[in-house]
């Protein structure tokens, strides 16, 4: 037996899905005809704004039914089946109001239906368009989970039989699966979502998963660019990043790709494609490692929370990092970074935990000679690609004077700095990191 010709899986971000005509354009320049091709939807522009708006606000019986009709607007000419979605939602938001509030797996539950509804609106968008569309819920499908709600993570290994079976089952009969991204089934049985961004996150898995050689993800504006515009209005595009640069660009605040994104296609091996609707012919590559090219990028993730820990006697007292993290580590409180120093360790924090970091290590230093400091607001300003250790020197002596702590490795240099300055930090860095080194 011949095996399959591999798939291309391509998904569609949520302002992208809003174009049905231009989907249509881009799945037929990747040959629809004469390869089989998986699509994997994000939920309509906005609507996962609406969805979490009902969870901010779980009595506002009015909020809710202003949410429920701008969702439904959003989803004209539904299907039965997505018809049938609208109903679940509408018993959703009763529970919910009736509870006063919602635990993490039924709000991963409401937050679900956005994707759930795109999928039957576009499927149906495509079929009328001559292009066998069939919507397919990830969960059902049996893209399983771990239990983390609101932060999921795939269990490749115990969703491989399934999802190979019932999307090659479709792709056998000629159709094209158009399925939901942002979440699966936890082991216990419920809907677990992956965060903001995760359908990036599904079509790499679903990608792993089929053996595809490569994975498009299709943005409305932008592909990968060396900085976020609005702080950097000279920003390029970048033609290709390695993995590491990637998942490191993803980590330090560059909202164009879900963090977990990377690591499905690095295990599987295939290319990830970054690829803007607006401007098809601009995209980014991400691949193996290559030989450096001096491209580099600069990211922002702001506002954060930094917890200083003096050490006196410093080397003399090993484990001081080890016994922070793991007490911070027990308390659900996630370290972004870290600076170190023979007599300092610096904590950098997602915001809003950082009084909660101080309570939980004070008690952690009470009785040794150490000084806690803190929470300080903070911008985390981080450049990106091979190499860029070797261009330490070029960082200016103004930015690395205000800087709240520095780390670096040959793939990354991070600075915190205070909120204030964090955009020129940002624009001081693309200057000399990426701007010179490309002339």
């Amino acid at each position: 037996m011949s095996r399959p010709i591999p798939p291309y899986v391509v998904k569609f971000g949520g302002a992208s899905v809003d174009d049905p005509e231009r989907i249509v354009a881009r799945l037929r320049a990747l040959g629809i005809r004469r390869r089989p091709v998986v699509v994997v939807a994000s939920a309509r522009a906005g609507v996962t704004d609406l969805l979490k708006s009902i969870l901010e606000s779980p009595r506002d019986r009015a909020l809710h039914l202003r949410a429920m009709a701008a969702i439904a607007r959003r989803h004209p000419g539904l299907p039965p089946s997505g018809g049938r979605h609208l109903e679940r939602l509408a018993r959703l938001v009763r529970s919910i109001e009736e509870l006063g509030a919602a635990d993490p797996a039924l709000a991963d539950r409401l937050l679900s239906q956005g994707e759930r509804l795109a999928v039957a609106w576009l499927a149906a968008r495509l079929g009328a368009r001559e292009i066998p569309a069939t919507a397919v819920e990830a969960d059902r499908l049996g893209l399983l989970t771990d239990d983390h709600y609101g932060r999921a993570t795939v269990l490749i290994d115990r969703s491989r039989a399934a999802v190979r079976a019932g999307l090659r089952g479709l792709l056998a009969e000629g159709r094209v699966p158009i399925v939901t991204g942002y979440f699966g089934r936890s082991l216990e049985g419920h809907v677990a979502t992956f965060g903001r961004g995760g359908s990036d996150y599904s079509a790499t898995v679903i990608g792993a998963i089929l053996g595809a050689r490569r994975v498009e993800l299709i943005k409305h504006e932008v592909s990968v660019l060396s900085a976020d515009p609005r702080l950097v209005p000279r920003a390029r595009p970048i033609p290709r990043l390695s993995y590491e640069e990637a998942e490191e660009l993803a980590q330090f605040g560059a909202k164009v790709l879900h963090p977990l994104t990377v690591e499905p296609a690095r295990m599987a091996g295939l290319e990830i494609v970054v690829r803007s609707l607006e401007h098809p012919d601009v995209a980014t590559v991400i691949g193996p490692p290559r030989r450096p090219d001096g491209m580099r990028a600069v990211t922002l993730l702001s506002p954060l929370r930094l917890v200083r820990i003096h050490v006196t006697g410093g080397r003399r007292r090993p484990g001081v990092v080890a016994d922070a993290s793991e007490r911070l580590s027990e308390h659900g409180i996630n370290i972004v970074t870290l600076f170190t120093s023979s007599t300092c360790l610096s904590l950098v924090l997602e915001r809003g935990r950082g009084r909660r970091a101080r309570e939980v290590l004070e008690p952690l230093f009470r009785s040794g000679p150490a000084k806690l400091e803190g929470p300080l607001p903070v911008s985390l300003v981080t450049a990106i690609g091979d190499g860029v250790l070797d261009d330490l020197s070029s960082i200016p002596a103004s930015i690395l004077a205000r800087a709240e702590g520095l780390s670096a490795t040959p793939r990354s240099i991070s600075l915190a700095v205070a909120i204030p300055i964090g955009g020129a930090a940002v624009r001081a860095l693309h200057r000399a990191l990426v701007e010179r080194t490309r002339r």
